[in-house]
């Protein structure tokens, strides 16, 4: 319709990029193109020209995996550089993100970012960016702290509660208020550093000024999921929670009509995340039970921490 009898079309995309079925992207549309517009040439961009070879061939190991895609070899720049780390870490998401942010972030010039699957696994990164004063850029970042509910219930604490008990048996005592379920988990998580109630508020109004002023749309780091960092770089790439159920999401395989296409969807987005950055890539993961992807891209020696 657009080229009227000259069918003179040229069209650009990237089968091992359509990650939006959400939005009705399918990946059929391109691997068809052939049989609805006949006479079409196919030419293959097979350079990566952003990422570290070792990137590229880890990376293209991962997609080769899709059972719908065109059959390619990714090769990396000839002139190339940069480094990919496999960081095994079988601690909880606060530990991992205590880790990651004092032994990388910073540590070489250029821009950081850390991607995971869901916005829920950046929260415990934007904490602990709060924590160590590192400023930030994030769409939405998690914590609770302008919840009003986080006031009235610290306020039911104090007062229905006795001085006397420790400060986490007091949060237990008080239900989720039915307008902010999981405020109750949240701040058991916030009190387990603080020993009483009022260093607990002190800790919340600290974070709050904290977090103003490290919210910044100039923070060198960047923490956001895979889905909104599509045609986005960065020269530093850490992509989190690398774990079996986590990423390939479970419930997104298993609440799909097509479990098998909606695993290669997962398989794509993890190729999205992993080519982000120029000059490094970190996956973190749990060695005892790392992602099907992490399976795929690696030999099961190179899973397991020295």
């Amino acid at each position: 319709v657009l080229a009227g009898d000259a069918r003179d079309v040229f069209l650009v995309g990237d089968d091992d990029q359509t990650i939006y079925a959400w939005r009705l992207a399918d990946v059929r549309r391109i691997l068809e193109l052939a049989a609805r517009l006949p006479g079409l040439r196919r030419v293959d961009l097979t350079t990566n020209y952003r990422c570290p070879p070792e990137v590229v061939r880890r990376a293209a190991r991962l997609v080769e995996h899709v059972t719908e895609r065109f059959t390619k070899q990714i090769d990396a720049a000839p002139a190339a550089t940069g480094t990919l780390i496999l960081a095994a870490d079988p601690g909880d998401e606060v530990a991992r993100a205590r880790k990651l942010l004092a032994a990388w972030v910073g540590r070489d010039p250029g821009s950081y970012a850390i991607l995971a699957r869901t916005n829920a696994q950046l929260v415990p990164y934007v904490a602990v960016a709060v924590e160590r004063g590192i400023p930030y850029r994030i769409e939405q970042d998690g914590l609770a702290l302008d919840d009003p509910a986080i006031d009235a219930f610290l306020d039911r604490v104090q007062h229905e509660t006795s001085a006397a008990v420790p400060i986490l048996l007091r949060i237990s005592a008080i239900p989720d208020p039915p307008e902010a379920p999981g405020l109750h988990q949240t701040l058991l998580g916030w009190a387990a550093a603080c020993g009483t109630l009022e260093s607990l508020r002190a800790a919340v109004a600290r974070a709050r000024t904290a977090r103003l002023e490290l919210r910044d749309a100039a923070g060198a780091l960047v923490l956001a999921t895979a889905h909104g960092t599509k045609g986005l770089e960065f020269d530093h790439v850490a992509v989190v929670g690398m774990d079996e159920g986590v990423f390939p999401s479970d419930r997104s395989i298993t609440e799909a009509p097509d479990p098998m296409r909606a695993l290669d969807e997962e398989r794509r987005l993890a190729y999205v995340a992993w080519t982000r950055p120029r000059q490094q890539l970190v996956l973190v993961y749990d060695p005892d039970a790392p992602s099907v992807f992490m399976r795929e891209a690696f030999d099961p020696s190179e899973l397991r921490p020295p």
